[in-house]
C-alpha cells in the first residue's frame, strides 16, 4: 500500500475540490495547480483510512508514533484493529497518579482530543477523491468501536475477543477511576481527593 500521498493530520481543510471545465475560474492559474496535483491522488483503500484516523487521533493527543506499543508502521486492516490502538491512546494518555481532580482534569482534555480527532479523521476521508462508501463507513464503524468500549456498559463483549486482553486491565482502571471522578463533581457530599486501589473495587 503506498501511504505517500496520504494528507498531514489536520489536512482536511487543504484539498480543494475540482471546478469542471466551462466553469468560471477554471483554467485560471490558481486552479490548475490543485487540479493538477488531485489527478494523481488514488482513491484510499480501507488500510489507508484507517491510517489516517490513527494519524488525526495521535496529532489531537500531540502524540508521537514511537510512544505507541510496536512500531509507527503498525497495519491496520480492520476498524476492530483500529479502535483498539485509539482506546489504547486514551488509555495511555491518562496520568498514574492518585490525584482525583488532575486525573478528572487529564480526562476531560482526553475526552476532547478524542472527539475532535476522529471527527477530523471522518472529515478527511469523506472528501477524499473518489472514496469508496465502504472505506467511508470503516471509519465510521471505528469510531463507534470506540465509544462502545470506552462507555458506560458493564461488560461490553468487545473485551472478550484475544486481541483485547493485553489491554483490559488499564481499561477496566479507566473506567472504574472515571465512575469516581464523575461522582465526585456530581455528589457534593463526595470529597474524596485522592484514588484508592481498594476502594475502586468497591465503587
Amino acid at each position: 500500500m503506498d501511504v505517500t500521498k496520504l494528507p498531514a493530520p489536520g489536512a482536511a481543510a487543504t484539498q480543494t475540490p475540482t471546478i469542471p471545465p466551462g466553469e468560471p475560474g477554471s483554467q485560471s492559474p490558481a486552479n490548475i495547480a490543485p487540479i493538477a496535483d488531485r489527478a494523481d491522488i488514488r482513491p484510499l483503500d480501507i488500510q489507508a483510512a484507517l491510517q489516517i484516523l490513527l494519524a488525526e487521533v495521535r496529532a489531537s493527543f500531540d502524540l508521537q508514533a514511537v510512544l505507541m506499543s510496536g512500531d509507527g508502521g503498525v497495519v491496520l486492516d480492520n476498524p476492530a484493529q483500529a479502535a483498539r490502538a485509539v482506546v489504547e491512546i486514551v488509555v495511555q494518555s491518562m496520568p498514574d497518579g492518585l490525584d482525583v481532580p488532575v486525573w478528572t482534569a487529564a480526562l476531560a482534555r482526553a475526552e476532547g482530543a478524542l472527539q475532535i480527532g476522529l471527527e477530523r479523521a471522518i472529515d478527511v476521508v469523506t472528501v477524499w477523491h473518489d472514496v469508496p462508501a465502504a472505506v467511508v463507513e470503516a471509519v465510521k464503524e471505528t469510531r463507534t468501536s470506540v465509544f462502545a468500549v470506552l462507555g458506560d456498559e458493564p461488560q461490553n463483549p468487545i473485551w472478550a475477543r484475544p486481541e483485547w486482553a493485553p489491554l483490559a486491565p488499564r481499561l477496566e482502571r479507566f473506567r472504574r477511576r472515571r465512575r469516581i471522578a464523575r461522582r465526585r463533581l456530581t455528589d457534593p457530599d463526595y470529597s474524596m481527593g485522592v484514588f484508592d486501589d481498594d476502594a475502586e473495587h468497591r465503587s
